[in-house]
């Protein structure tokens, strides 16, 4: 994605595109708790279900982060780097989850793959975009 801005123009749509993933999962579970997860079968723990519906709150947080990087996304090298840091770990404690109680349903397994994979690209780019500004 190189164009003449650099390919600043391509990371701010990125960005954008890609922050409705966390406002939609984080949302969804926030309002629907458990029962968003396809193939659910019944009510969890109150104590699981309250940890479920806080930590997808903190999820969908992360899109106006992202949203607030986008216009200066050349000089936001350090949210950038925040957040995308914070949704690796968030992959590699998925990939813990998966280690000790089995592997999770297909859009959870594509979560994880974008946090482990997609945030260090993002990460890279970023910083391409800045030193070419």
């Amino acid at each position: 994605m190189t164009s003449s801005d650099g390919g600043r123009r391509g990371l701010q749509i990125t960005l954008g595109v890609l922050s409705a993933i966390p406002l939609a999962s984080g949302l969804g579970g926030a309002l629907l708790g458990p029962a968003s997860l396809p193939g659910n079968t019944g009510p969890l723990a109150p104590d699981v279900e309250n940890e479920y519906r806080y930590t997808h709150a903190v999820y969908a947080a992360v899109a106006p982060l992202i949203w607030s990087a986008i216009p200066r996304v050349e000089r936001s090298g350090a949210l950038v780097q925040g957040v995308s840091g914070a949704l690796f770990v968030g992959g590699l404690v998925h990939l813990l989850a998966w280690q000790k109680a089995g592997k999770p349903q297909p859009a959870l397994v594509a979560g994880a793959a974008l946090e482990l994979l997609g945030t260090p690209v993002l990460v890279a780019w970023q910083r391409r975009v800045a030193a070419r500004s």
